[in-house]
């Protein structure tokens, strides 16, 4: 097999195992997260669950987006244990707003948005675990094997190149 077709083929292995380890990588983050969407009038609240197990991982996360958000003021989070103790509240002054917070007991919390403003408001909920370093890991190195394998690609198209115009003496 010839140099260039080397380069070639191998960089486009690596790109395809890169992606493929990014895809994994996504999965492990989103399958431990409950999304939510809907409208909140004023006055409203939404809810949302989730089963959360500190033996899993101790940090949470919650991940509030507002369509069209302007400032509108008034939408307030709140996270609440199995137990009904307020975890955090928080005043959301920009979209998309994330925080974390702590898991302290097994059991079933409660992500509260209310909606306090004059007008309904579009909002995207989430709640779960903050993604943990095996995930990140995962994601960084299907990162890196796309990154050499796009440089074996180039490296391979290029010798090609360079090569194709030289006649083949054998």
């Amino acid at each position: 097999m010839k140099k260039p077709l080397l380069f070639l083929v191998i960089g486009g292995f690596l790109v395809v195992i890169g992606i493929g380890l990014s895809v994994y990588a996504t999965q492990l983050v989103i399958e431990n997260l409950t999304t939510q969407e809907g409208f909140i009038g004023s006055g409203m609240t939404m809810e949302m669950y989730k089963e959360l197990n500190p033996t899993k991982n101790e940090n949470g996360v919650y991940v509030i987006q507002i369509d069209d958000f302007q400032g509108v003021g008034g939408i307030i989070i709140s996270v609440f244990d199995p137990l009904g103790n307020v975890v955090i509240t928080k005043s959301i002054d920009y979209s998309p707003f994330q925080d974390s917070f702590g898991i302290s007991m097994a059991g079933m919390y409660k992500l509260l948005v209310e909606n306090s403003a004059d007008e309904e408001v579009h909002v995207i909920a989430v709640i779960g675990y903050l993604p943990q370093d095996q995930s990140l890991t995962v994601s960084i190195f299907g990162f890196v094997v796309i990154l050499v394998g796009l440089v074996g690609l180039v490296v391979g198209t290029l010798y090609f190149i360079k090569s194709r115009g030289k006649p083949n003496v054998s």
